[in-house]
């Protein structure tokens, strides 16, 4: 998991909320268990919006040194790309995104009590993980992530992981 900050956040953030709020898409994920919180996953793929293009091809730019620092081999080409809109005790559920090789989590806008990301460690737990400390960096249980405006998180995409229920409206 890496975290990168995209410096022109302020410059773009009002813009994209409005256009995000502005659009009339049907909502996708209707078939998730969190299936109240608004998102345009399948309806309005922001990789074709032009009014994200400034963030996708910095999103896309930060992907790729990632995919070199772990060594990823495969072309990365962007295939889709969506936004979620959390209200009062909305959550999602986990998740990963096994059909990508590398996914990404953009944080436009969040509150002091946004809701934390929350990744699931990949390695299999075993009897022997009480002999480790909960918070080492390399035996982690669960990695978890305050949402910072402007900050964008990388991660291999078949590591599940969760948005927990937000606290502010």
């Amino acid at each position: 998991v890496a975290i990168s900050k995209y410096l022109k956040h302020l410059q773009i953030k009002d813009k994209l909320i409005n256009h995000c709020q502005s659009l009339k898409v049907k909502q996708g994920g209707l078939d998730w268990i969190s299936n109240s919180v608004f998102n345009t996953c399948g309806t309005h793929n922001i990789l074709k919006d032009e009014i994200f293009n400034e963030l996708n091809d910095w999103i896309y730019s930060e992907v790729l040194k990632f995919g070199k620092m772990v060594g990823q081999t495969n072309k990365i080409v962007p295939s889709d790309a969506w936004f979620n809109i959390y209200s009062q005790n909305d959550y999602q559920e986990y998740h990963n995104h096994n059909f990508n090789y590398i996914s990404t989590i953009y944080y436009l806008k969040t509150e002091n009590n946004s809701a934390q990301t929350i990744f699931k460690s990949p390695l299999q737990e075993s009897i022997f993980d009480s002999n480790f400390k909960n918070d080492n960096p390399y035996t982690w249980k669960n990695y978890k992530i305050n949402p910072q405006e402007g900050n964008l998180i990388i991660f291999k995409s078949s590591l599940n992981h969760c948005v927990e229920p937000h606290k502010s409206s």
